[in-house]
């Protein structure tokens, strides 16, 4: 309820805030020689009398009509529109408390000569103005912080939104490239120039249709064509150096922070080099300075993994953070980047990561059964070690206008040291003790993935197709030597189990990728589409188990059914065709066919040998009508060779995992189907979707449980397993002024109906999620930012057979946000995160709070140098909680944080590259 209040004050505050002007202006724009002429898109601007700083503007719709509104009363205004080829109209108005609106009707304008002496008149240059084909925003109008980048600027921008990850969107359309002066800059890297270049040096900001995009997809839809910006300096950049330096220290248990990241450039070569260790949770640099600066983007992310507290892994290269435990990371990395005098970009990077963790679990789950519910409880304390190292390249050849060629050669080396203590306890639901365990393990892994990766690209001349071609080679070598003791106890009879062993696992994969994709314009409504994509594996799998001796305390004692070796070697294609038919401007149909092919043969050590040939065959189709489409598309896997392999899985005595041979592919059938609109008139913009997925021969689990509390599953395949995923979204922005105002509500939800099968008793498990949302951002000059949001998770589960207990519980989850720059060089922050969750599994405190609070000084020229002072979790929360359900259990659980500490941290920003200072997004996160 406090979280509603305050989104409600926030929405009534800004309010009142705009309601104060009552003013406004209007009328119509009309070609003077002919009067069916209408000037769409034209600018009008509005300054005070004496005033060179514009006070608002507004773009003609599409029938030439503009209407400005939130006009001071007893002001005298000075209208100034400007059309593009049109001369401009000027005119004094003064709005009045008795006549607040002033109609103008319609207003005849004539085609501009061509004037050698005509005299422009800077303090009314115009703030946007539409050349045809092209935007052009004069960034003078829009005023930044003194420390602002081009990311700042652009948020100001009518139009333009960015996401967390940097990527833009201009009206609703995908951004898919910056230049600067109409050159590329870094590679084509587009957030090195929003992130980096200070906004004081642009003049201009264009924006246009992305040529190469409709060039290569000459059918391209207006809505989905991408956009580039292009960045008009006021003076040109030939070389330079930008980054940042920081180090910070913090009490209790001596926490630190420290880091730099560097960039330097010279004509078309640039050398990056990055590094940085700290033990509060957080990654040394946020991922789009990796991509950016540290020049991770300019080579290629191959794979990506983002925790939901911000720390990732790009390429397999931990960069650090984790959202529970206490974890220390450390990192370095260099990159180069040059662009040849024959248009040549080669790439070259190294880096390396590791972390060190410790994370204890506490985690309390029932399963319901008709028998009576089954209450587990696990304690686990977990040291995780791991070290990464990863070397690439890539070398992009433009052959010539119509060819390009991209080799991208790489190696990733990780190693793993991991310990765990795990107690384990099951109960009835009368509080009876059915087993308890205690496990101690030692995890030594050890990989390395080589690949190299070859692609070529064709445009045919008079856009009429292209082809695409990749090749890529893989060889994987993943090597795990995994100790564990256990003493297990029973109750139901009684029993105890101990077991010293080590289950030895080496997997060497190797294989070739091809992928052929050919696209050729037919007429002007018919294209053709073929695509074939083939993969030759030769993989095995060695598992050996072997219990230690307790003579020579060696582990040599081997253990036949606890051993098995998989070899699996063959081939899998994926081959479509479709022809895609414009019947009209808006409307277009492509219709298909998909034809499946996987044969496997797999060699056991002690088992027969099979083979798995299967063949799929199914239709496809894609249709798009303006801002809507839908797209229909089969799929078939076939099951994992861990999950063939014959041999249990006994690590944990209590869950054991066994293997089944007898596993067929999955067929899936996929249906997607999106609407994105951007109204540009009333800056709105929404977007819905929804999937559905039928599995057929879905592998799951089915489970067995013993009195004694023992559960063993074994994969199986089902038919009619159901997945529909939906979701809304809409927002609105208000740029106006020097005030910035945006609402944003939407809800996203799955349903899932999965087989439960738990002692043969066979049941359909409707699982489903609904999340309602709705938030609000005030900005204010930069001086005064508010932000909140409030998210509803309604989570249930029902089953057909009574056997099995319907599931019920809600999550309440609030973030707000406050930054104040006042007074001048001080900005002050703060966050607050409430989580609330109806589930009473294990009587746990369901209220955490989590509040954090900054302070920053700024100082020395273009506030380069800050100095902050932060405090994480003043609460001292201390802990993390999650709540899940799965099939037929909910499992709630909590894990160690690092709790209340107070941080000292000085950065300097080298070229004042810095940014707009305060916010969860910037560099400082708490």
């Amino acid at each position: 309820m406090k979280k509603l209040i305050s989104i409600l004050s926030l929405f009534l505050i800004s309010t009142a805030i705009f309601a104060q002007k009552n003013g406004s202006i209007s009328g119509a724009l009309v070609d003077s020689a002919n009067h069916k002429t209408t000037l769409n898109y034209s600018t009008v601007s509005v300054y005070k009398i004496g005033d060179s700083v514009l006070t608002t503007y507004k773009l003609s719709d599409d029938k030439g009509v503009f209407k400005i509104n939130n006009l001071q009363t007893g002001i005298k205004y000075r209208l100034v529109i400007t059309a593009w080829q049109y001369g401009t109209y000027r005119k004094e108005i003064e709005l009045t408390a008795d006549k607040p609106t002033v109609n103008l009707g319609i207003i005849y304008l004539s085609t501009k000569a061509n004037d050698l002496n005509e005299v422009n008149i800077i303090a009314e240059r115009p703030p946007v103005i539409v050349r045809k084909d092209t935007i052009e925003f004069n960034a003078e109008s829009f005023k930044t912080l003194p420390s602002a980048v081009v990311e700042d600027l652009l948020k100001k921008l009518p139009g333009v939104a960015i996401a967390a990850d940097g990527s833009i969107q201009v009206n609703g359309k995908t951004v898919s490239k910056i230049l600067v002066d109409g050159k590329e800059f870094f590679g084509g890297d587009q957030q090195i120039a929003t992130k980096n270049l200070p906004a004081n040096i642009i003049d201009k900001v264009q924006v246009m249709d992305d040529k190469d995009a409709k060039r290569a997809d000459p059918d391209l839809l207006a809505v989905n064509t991408p956009q580039v910006i292009n960045l008009k300096l006021k003076r040109a950049i030939k070389q330079g150096a930008f980054g940042k330096i920081y180090g910070g220290f913090g009490l209790p248990n001596s926490r630190y922070e420290a880091g730099g990241i560097m960039n330097f450039f010279r004509d078309t070569t640039q050398v990056s080099i990055l590094g940085y260790g700290n033990n509060i949770n957080k990654p040394g640099f946020s991922i789009s300075d990796v991509m950016r600066i540290g020049g991770m983007q300019r080579t290629g992310v191959n794979s990506m993994m983002v925790n939901s507290d911000g720390g990732y892994a790009l390429n397999g290269i931990s960069f650090g953070g984790a959202a529970s435990g206490i974890q220390q990371s450390a990192g370095a990395g260099a990159n180069f980047n040059t662009l040849t005098k024959k248009g040549a970009k080669l790439n070259l990077k190294y880096f390396f990561g590791q972390n060190d963790q410790e994370i204890i679990t506490l985690t309390d789950s029932r399963q319901s059964l008709g028998t009576g519910d089954l209450l587990s409880s696990t304690n686990q304390n977990q040291r995780n070690k791991n070290y990464n190292h990863n070397i690439s390249g890539r070398a992009e050849f433009k052959l010539d206008s119509l060819n390009q060629l991209i080799i991208s050669p790489s190696v990733t080396i990780t190693n793993t040291r991991n310990n765990g203590l795990l107690l384990t306890e099951t109960r009835n639901i009368d509080n009876l003790q059915l087993n308890n365990g205690i496990n101690e393990s030692r995890n030594i892994g050890n990989n390395i993935d080589y690949q190299i990766s070859t692609n070529y690209w064709r445009d045919f001349r008079k856009s009429k197709g292209s082809l695409n071609a990749t090749l890529d080679f893989t060889k994987k070598d993943n090597l795990v030597d995994y100790f564990n003791n256990t003493t297990t106890n029973f109750y139901n009879p009684n029993s105890i189990q101990v077991l010293d062993q080590l289950r030895d696992n080496n997997i060497k994969n190797q294989g070739v990728y091809l992928s052929v994709n050919y696209t050729k314009t037919l007429t002007k409504k018919l294209s053709l589409t073929l695509s074939t994509n083939g993969n030759y594996l030769d993989n095995e799998n060695a598992l050996a188990t072997f219990y230690k001796d307790p003579n020579s305390q060696a582990y040599d004692i081997a253990i036949p059914t606890l051993s098995q070796t998989v070899n699996q070697q063959g081939y899998k294609t994926n081959n479509r065709a479709s022809l895609r038919w414009k019947l009209t401007k808006d409307f277009t149909i492509q219709p298909g066919l998909v034809f499946n092919t996987i044969n496997l043969e797999n060699s056991f050590s002690s088992y027969p040998s099979f083979n798995q040939n299967f063949n799929f065959f199914a239709p496809s189709a894609v249709i798009r009508y303006k801002d809507f489409s839908l797209n229909y598309t089969p799929s078939f896997r076939e099951p994992d060779v861990s999950y063939i392999q014959p041999v249990a899985n006994n690590t944990n005595p209590l869950y054991v995992q066994n293997g089944n041979p007898n596993l067929v592919p999955t067929k899936t059938h996929q249906i997607y189907l999106n609407l994105y609109k951007y109204d540009v008139k009333r800056s709105l913009n929404y977007n819905a979707y929804g999937s559905a997925n039928i599995d057929n021969d879905a592998v799951i689990m089915a489970r067995t449980i013993a009195p004694n509390g023992l559960q063993t599953s074994t994969p199986i395949n089902v038919d009619g397993i159901i997945r529909l995923n939906a979701g809304l979204n809409f927002s609105k922005d208000i740029k106006q002024d020097k005030r910035q105002f945006t609402i944003g509500t939407g809800f996203y939800t799955n349903f899932t109906r999965n087989l439960v099968l738990v002692n043969d008793i066979r049941s359909y498990a409707k699982i489903l999620n609904f999340n309602p949302r709705v938030s609000g951002k005030l900005n204010l000059n930069d001086k005064l930012e508010i932000s909140t949001s409030y998210n509803l998770g309604i989570n249930s589960s029902r089953y057909d057979d009574s056997y099995f207990t319907s599931i019920n519980y809600f999550t309440h989850v609030s973030e707000s946000e406050l930054i104040v720059r006042l007074p001048k060089k001080l900005v002050w922050e703060t966050t607050y995160r409430l989580n609330y969750n109806t589930q009473t599994v294990a009587g746990f405190n369901n209220k955490i709070q989590i509040w954090n609070a900054g302070l920053t000084y700024l100082f020395m020229k273009n506030d380069r140098a800050q100095l902050k002072f932060s405090v994480n979790d003043i609460l001292n929360t201390n802990t993390r909680r999650y709540v899940s359900i799965t099939e037929n259990s909910i499992r709630d659980a909590r894990y160690n944080n690092l709790g209340r500490y107070s941080m000292l941290t000085f950065t300097y920003n080298i070229q004042n590259f810095g940014g707009k200072v305060g916010g969860k997004d910037t560099f400082f996160r708490f």
